[in-house]
């Protein structure tokens, strides 16, 4: 848990929750990746257990890689405070940094979990799935702290879920409880070779498990920063086009055959500060990535592409930086 309080400055005590998963080995240069969820996901989402199925935690699979991740819950969901205050994106992305800058620092001086050494040479890269992407893409612009960032299923440019909005049932998500064989993100968020049980436990009552639907353990009642959340800006890529504009470092764009970039290979655009802009689209996965049949292939390019973005840049012991 990581005092950010002080980060919103809104008077009241607000923490944030984070979770380590440690490698059994690391390599010369270690390596740690920064995982934020989307809205409906806490940080488990990266690290899913799902009974009478195994092969799901992201985190797992990366430290079979020598790869530490660094899962964090935002204000207002999952095991993180929950504000009182009306947040805005702004603020929550402040949080995100600052939680981000204590782990950094901590990692880096030994000081995360008794027993496991400093790592002052440890490279970072941040990602983000889906709003996790819109708060990564805030914070990174106004404060730079990692080598590169990930955009999974999140859109720079414009973020549109594939839905039938003549469907009654999508205005309804929102208010009262939809069954998950019925609900209108299924195509959406799930691809069709998906097991039953994993898509029913993930949409029924999606987003906010309202009305005694059952919370899966990556669920969460809200949204990124909890009931009274009050952004500055609607939720979608084009109102963050300027801070992704601003972005220095490399960028990897990921997204499912079926998601939420209208126009995958536009994306790039979007990131016209960055010279290095990967593109990836997964076939067979839909905007749930982590639940996707082909989920491996795409936690196997992140792991990847961070080694190759990390290992051309400076170690932070020569900058004498903290990032």
């Amino acid at each position: 848990m990581i005092d950010v309080s002080g980060a919103v400055g809104r008077g009241e005590s607000l923490h944030i929750a984070a979770t380590v998963t440690w490698p059994e080995r690391l390599p010369v240069r270690p390596l740690a990746i920064f995982a934020w969820p989307g809205g409906g996901y806490n940080r488990r989402y990266f690290d899913l257990e799902i009974p009478g199925h195994t092969g799901y935690s992201q985190a797992e699979h990366h430290g079979r890689h020598g790869v530490i991740t660094v899962a964090c819950d935002h204000l207002g969901v999952g095991d993180s405070s929950i504000p009182v205050s009306a947040l805005g994106h702004a603020d929550l992305a402040r949080a995100n940094a600052a939680a981000a800058t204590f782990l950094l620092r901590a990692l880096r001086e030994g000081r995360i979990s008794a027993g496991w050494p400093a790592l002052p040479n440890l490279a970072a890269v941040g990602t983000g799935h889906s709003y996790g992407g819109l708060l990564l893409t805030m914070l990174q612009a106004n404060r730079p702290l990692f080598a590169g960032v990930g955009m999974l299923g999140w859109s720079g440019i414009n973020t549109v879920i594939p839905v039938d909005h003549s469907d009654p049932l999508v205005a309804e998500i929102h208010v009262a409880r939809v069954p998950a064989r019925q609900h209108p993100y299924r195509n959406a968020f799930h691809w069709d070779d998906e097991p039953e049980d994993i898509v029913l436990a993930d949409l029924e009552g999606y987003p906010g498990r309202l009305d005694g639907a059952p919370m899966p353990s990556w669920g969460t009642t809200y949204m990124p920063g909890g009931p009274n959340l009050a952004p500055e800006r609607p939720p979608n890529g084009a109102v963050t086009a300027a801070e992704a504009a601003q972005i220095r470092v490399p960028v990897l764009i990921a997204v499912g055959e079926r998601d939420v970039c209208p126009q995958p290979w536009a994306e790039p655009g979007a990131y016209t500060g960055s010279c290095d802009v990967t593109l990836l689209v997964i076939p067979k996965m839909a905007h749930g990535h982590n639940f996707a049949g082909t989920r491996i292939r795409l936690w196997d390019r992140i792991v990847a592409w961070a080694a190759t973005v990390t290992a051309s840049s400076p170690w932070p012991s020569d900058r004498g930086e903290a990032r």
